[in-house]
């Protein structure tokens, strides 16, 4: 069974508009910053190891970076502040990888909701389908039932198959259908 790539995208999504937050605890050097950065950090890597995206180990390995103060024998300064410059030094690339990961997955949601628009605009304007105002689940199942039947449109279902789980199909489906273009 495939995963949810609308769940995925969300998710990363929402853990990329808390990062600016987590960077501006460190501009104004919160004591927790380093803390909320670790958090933050195995937060991201469940959340991409559940999905079972690679990307993990190289936010595991930025992660180890953090760790290098407290087994390096150069005792200059704080520990605290070795791991917080390292913090720092490497605030980017966390960014960067999440985004990196992100990225195939966001391209392959609106290209399928892309196609799903074309699709619903060609069922809209055949008028095959009549809501009648009760059911909105019925709606969007005779609406998919009609894109995968129609000799027309099956070439879109097939692809939209493809691309995402029959799971995430009926909610992009659910997203974009207007109730009023079926009246």
């Amino acid at each position: 069974m495939q995963k949810s790539i609308v769940h995925l995208v969300k998710e990363l999504s929402a853990l990329l508009l808390r990062y600016p937050a987590l960077v501006t605890r460190f501009e104004r050097k919160e004591p927790q910053a380093l803390a909320q950065l670790g958090e933050w950090l195995n937060g991201a890597e469940q959340l991409l190891s559940s999905y079972g995206i690679v990307s993990v180990a190289e936010l595991a390995g930025l992660r180890s970076k953090l760790l290098h103060p407290v087994y390096h024998d150069d005792h200059r300064g704080s520990l605290r502040k070795q791991q917080l410059k390292q913090a720092v030094d490497m605030l980017y690339d966390v960014q960067h990888c999440v985004q990196q990961a992100l990225t195939p997955h966001q391209q392959k949601l609106q290209q399928s909701q892309e196609l799903l628009r074309q699709l619903l605009s060609m069922v809209s304007q055949s008028k095959a389908i009549q809501y009648d105002g009760h059911n909105f689940n019925d709606l969007v199942q005779q609406v998919w039932q009609l894109i995968c039947q129609h000799e027309q449109l099956k070439a879109g279902a097939v692809q939209l198959r493809s691309w995402l789980s029959s799971q995430d199909i009926i909610l992009l489906l659910a997203e974009e259908i207007n109730p009023a273009d079926f009246v």
